[in-house]
């Protein structure tokens, strides 16, 4: 039985060592930073804009 886990774990930390990240969001904000924050900020405020103008709409109807 003791083989069997030794074995396991031997295989485990192969594949561990092996395993490479390739995040494409990942290398926008380390290898072109301009171009991730960017877009972070556009998805920010674009979320906002909705949420202000979704605010309004619903007062402009309670004063109706």
């Amino acid at each position: 039985m003791q083989y069997i886990f030794s074995v396991l774990d031997s295989y485990q930390f192969q594949m561990e060592s092996r395993y490479q990240e390739k995040s494409s969001l990942t290398n926008l904000f380390t290898e072109d930073k301009f171009i991730g924050w960017l877009g972070l900020f556009i998805v920010f405020f674009s979320i906002f804009a909705i949420i202000i103008f979704q605010y309004l709409e619903w007062e402009s109807k309670d004063k109706k």
